[in-house]
């Protein structure tokens, strides 16, 4: 069979890709600028932010010989997302060490179409985007530099169901990967209740079966009205390039994607 290359308009919110995405780089300093008066650890402080993120994602995936152009509206999310989550937690030592973990995952079904008249399909896309990394602050008063380092795992699986034409049938295929990452975040107060934040990682470098290179930027503002809670808005671009298997074949798997949009969270202190 000829490689047969088609336009895929998903009418769900697809890959987290996650984030495909997702994330999604961690939300974690974004809510933790004010210290909780009363700490649950001695020594620690802890945030934890469940989020929202609507994207929309542009890029090529191919499966085997069957691949082509994917562009994602985030329009259709409520009436296509089967499950998902959306979390981010933190802790800090009073030594500037700590850790972070971010996960934004989500199963869509029934949420495509071939374009270009050449094919008839649904797809239903599982896309998973789990983050952990060891962090370091930097303390200067009204600005907080936060070194992080470590492992973003994407889970990313595609069912495409094509219901006519020469290529009518199902393929399935899809790969988990973990990218070595490292990345800085900057936060600078601006007002006494208000924070910006620009954060950028880079990553992968076909390390071990890793992509060939994924990079993530991100930026916003937080409202700290309160001691323990932080409202953040933030706008996020996170981009992969991963294959695997032998082109031209049916083992071939193909994901180089960028998804971007806004986040909505609510942070807590502890």
């Amino acid at each position: 069979m000829p490689e047969a290359f088609f336009l895929f308009r998903i009418r769900n919110l697809t890959s987290f890709a996650v984030a495909a995405i997702v994330a999604l780089g961690g939300l974690g300093g974004t809510v933790a600028a004010q210290e909780s008066s009363e700490r649950l650890v001695p020594g620690w402080d802890f945030v934890v932010a469940p989020y929202l993120l609507l994207p929309s994602i542009d890029g090529t995936t191919t499966i085997g010989r069957l691949g082509g152009d994917v562009s994602v509206d985030p329009g259709g999310i409520f009436s296509t997302l089967q499950f998902g989550a959306m979390f981010h937690a933190e802790a800090r030592h009073e030594s500037g060490f700590g850790a972070m973990f971010d996960t934004a995952f989500m199963f869509l079904g029934e949420g495509a179409q071939g374009g270009r008249g050449i094919v008839d399909a649904d797809v239903d896309i599982f896309q998973g985007i789990f983050e952990l990394y060891g962090t370091y602050r930097v303390d200067l008063e009204d600005t907080k530099l936060d070194a992080y380092g470590g492992a973003r795992i994407w889970d990313i699986n595609t069912d495409i169901d094509v219901r006519a034409g020469e290529l009518a049938g199902s393929f399935e295929s899809g790969d988990s990967w973990v990218d070595p990452v490292v990345g800085l975040r900057v936060q600078q107060r601006i007002a006494p209740h208000w924070r910006l934040q620009v954060q950028g990682d880079i990553g992968g470098f076909g390390i071990g079966g890793s992509s060939e290179f994924t990079w993530n930027v991100m930026g916003g503002i937080a409202y700290d009205r309160w001691e323990s809670v932080s409202i953040f808005l933030l706008y996020r671009a996170l981009s992969v390039d991963f294959d695997s298997g032998t082109r031209g074949t049916s083992s071939f798997f193909e994901y180089d994607t960028v998804t971007q949009g806004p986040i909505l969270g609510v942070g807590f202190r502890f």
